[in-house]
């Protein structure tokens, strides 16, 4: 891309603020709070103060299919909402898949309520066959094919399938994408069985983190976008 053009505007999706300072892609972020709506709210809201010309999803997911391991890196071929399938561009998931040595692919579940026990993760994959699941990344690819915008999903496996999510990380997540901490603290409080399950959770999250970390600065700052315009 010639010094002399505009940057692309590329709206990166997240569900966390944390994974938003880590995306470091400027204002153009959208925080879902794990809400599909708001994503595509704020898209529209960027697109309507000045077109975009891409949309990317970021940041972490929850593993479907057995074998995945926290950090391993995912640049989905397709986002499944409902009976609708959203392919991704797929010039720019080769490019992103290429860009992450661990990166896997096939389909993205999306769904608008947190997966957290193991039993719903296996029934969910062998009746959609998604080999990975977020809050964010539905709203996006329908928001980008609506408007005719390239898409792409950049995302790493937090929870695998055998990992039961606990309810103190779960209250934890407010819809705003931050954490609260007390929130996490009073639940274990009131049960604190779920120590080693929440202890076992911020591991598997340090591992995403971790990886998400390691393929962001591969990307690059337009997250590869200019090697596919």
């Amino acid at each position: 891309m010639s010094s002399e053009t505009a940057e692309p505007r590329i709206a990166i999706v997240v569900g966390m603020k944390s994974e938003a300072r880590l995306a470091d892609a400027g204002g153009l972020v959208v925080v879902g709070g794990g809400s599909s709506a708001r994503v595509e709210a704020g898209l529209a809201q960027f697109h309507e103060a000045k077109p975009l010309q891409a949309v990317l999803s970021f940041g972490v997911a929850g593993g479907l299919a057995p074998g995945l391991r926290p950090g391993d890196l995912f640049a989905p071929t397709a986002v499944l909402s409902g009976s609708t399938a959203f392919a991704c561009h797929q010039g720019w998931t080769r490019h992103l898949a290429r860009s992450a040595s661990k990166a896997g692919h096939g389909t993205l579940l999306g769904v608008d309520e947190p997966i957290h026990a193991p039993e719903r993760k296996r029934g969910l994959h062998k009746q959609t066959g998604a080999v990975a699941v977020d809050m964010e990344s539905h709203g996006a690819a329908r928001f980008a094919y609506a408007n005719n915008l390239p898409f792409a999903v950049f995302r790493a496996i937090s929870d695998p399938q055998h990992r039961a999510i606990p309810s103190a990380a779960l209250a934890g997540f407010k819809p705003d994408g931050s954490t609260d901490v007390w929130a996490v603290l009073a639940t274990l409080a009131r049960n604190p069985g779920q120590t080693a399950a929440l202890i076992a959770t911020a591991r598997d999250a340090k591992a995403a983190f971790d990886a998400l970390l390691g393929g962001r600065r591969r990307l690059g700052r337009l997250f590869g976008f200019d090697q596919i315009v």
